[in-house]
């Protein structure tokens, strides 16, 4: 991870507990969503912010934790 990480904010807790229960999130047009969800979990803005934190890495349309995100979610 760089020196210009990104700290772990409150509203990131939701988005990673469910990445770690379902293994990865899917991005729609307004944010990210879980499997099968039809409301979404968190905002693209704080997607990228989770992704450049170490957070969450992206696949494609598909966001999956990273050891990091892992623990955190704990």
């Amino acid at each position: 991870m760089s020196d210009h990480s990104v700290v772990l904010f409150p509203g990131m807790i939701k988005p990673l507990r469910l990445a770690r229960v379902y293994g990865f999130l899917i991005q729609r047009a307004d944010g990210l969503y879980h499997p099968g969800g039809s409301q979404p979990i968190c905002t693209m803005t704080m997607a990228r912010k989770m992704v450049e934190g170490g957070w969450l890495t992206q696949y494609g349309q598909r966001y999956e934790p990273t050891e990091q995100g892992l623990r955190a979610a704990e």
